[in-house]
């Protein structure tokens, strides 16, 4: 508090107020009260800003504490961001090189269809007088297909699966009353077993269009000896690889087993033209000689050819056959099921029977049967 009095008297440590008429007890008691209010509310003050400034650090504290835990979050998310990133990546990487594999499958997968195709137009060409061949299941069974294309060239395989039977009857009626039947109830010692019978599609060739041309650089060499097939075509080539004979350089040669005949390809045109003129050659083969047939050979295209399902006259398949015995004494209780006239059947001719968990290829042939059809 300031008092103004010029008869106040300062000095360093204390200030000494005269006393006068209006400065009575009364007066500086009431001063002095005011100072100690005055005092007590600045320790008051002192006291709410400590606390204040206490809780200012506290909540800078707390602050600073969320902080660091955010931005220890943060680093967390970007370390996790970064390895799912990776990770993406990697399965991306992983996807798209299956894809390639996919995609070399799939070309695999379609030029195996190609050859199939190629094949199957080769093997079920359509007769000269325009009748369809006609195919049944004649009791040929093979594990794989690269056998039986060695063996034959007139068949057509058909997947069996586990739990199913081919059968084939002597008379189409038979196999068409079996069908028509559908579901069929067979006795199997305390058991009865029901089967379902339907017919058989085949895809066969309908219809074929080939673009033929004499081949300028290939002749056909024919009416050959019995020898190995490599040893024969190691002795064609040594002779007309040669000049004098009239040949030249081969640049290819193959062996055709059905007529047991060689188709040379010369590198140069002329080589076949030479041969095919002069056609018959003698021919060195251990100690003797032997003559043998050169002809112009073919090449030819396949412009169009079109293909359609057919129904087996005589084979029926039946399926929803159960493991429940061997296979030999099922098949036969098959066989003699469907022999009997009271059931339906009639006379078997064949009977493949493929116990489930396994897979087998029935090899269909042509129709020997006239009356007949497909």
């Amino acid at each position: 508090m300031y008092i103004e009095d010029q008869n106040m008297e300062y000095d360093s440590d204390f200030v000494h107020l005269e006393k006068t008429k209006e400065m009575t007890e009364e007066f500086l008691t009431n001063e002095i009260q005011k100072l100690k209010e005055q005092h007590l509310a600045l320790i008051d003050d002192e006291a709410k800003l400590k606390k204040a400034t206490e809780e200012s650090e506290s909540l800078a504290e707390q602050l600073q504490d969320r902080g660091e835990k955010m931005e220890k979050r943060i680093f967390d998310q970007e370390q996790e961001l970064r390895q799912t990133k990776q990770l993406n990546e990697e399965h991306l990487e992983c996807v798209c090189q299956d894809n390639k594999c996919l995609g070399k499958e799939i070309q695999k997968m379609r030029d195996t269809l190609n050859e199939i195709k190629k094949n199957t137009a080769k093997l079920y060409a359509v007769s000269a007088s325009g009748k369809e061949r006609k195919m049944v299941f004649k009791g040929n069974v093979f594990k794989n297909m690269s056998k039986m294309q060695m063996r034959v060239n007139h068949q057509i395989l058909h997947s069996v699966v586990g739990g199913t039977a081919l059968i084939t009857f002597e008379k189409p009626e038979v196999a068409s009353n079996i069908i028509e039947k559908k579901t069929h109830i067979i006795p199997v010692e305390d058991y009865r077993i029901k089967v379902m019978a339907e017919g058989v599609e085949l895809l066969v060739l309908h219809s074929l269009g080939l673009d033929m041309s004499l081949s300028f650089q290939k002749v056909l060499v024919s009416n050959l000896p019995s020898f190995p097939e490599d040893l024969l075509m190691d002795k064609l080539e040594l002779f007309f690889s040669k000049t004098k004979n009239g040949g030249g350089e081969v640049e290819k040669r193959e062996f055709i087993a059905d007529c047991r005949s060689v188709i040379l390809t010369f590198v140069s045109h002329e080589v076949a033209q030479r041969l095919t003129e002069k056609k018959i050659f003698e021919i060195p083969f251990g100690e003797s000689t032997h003559k043998v047939h050169v002809t112009s050979s073919l090449n030819g295209n396949i412009k169009e050819f079109e293909m359609r399902n057919l129904i087996c006259n005589r084979t029926v398949l039946l399926t929803g056959i159960p493991d429940i015995m061997e296979e030999e004494t099922l098949r036969d209780i098959l066989e003699i099921y469907f022999q009997k006239g009271s059931n339906g059947g009639g006379e078997v001719i064949d009977l493949l029977y493929c116990p489930e968990g396994h897979h087998k290829f029935a090899a269909f042939e042509e129709d020997d049967d006239d009356d007949a059809a497909v």
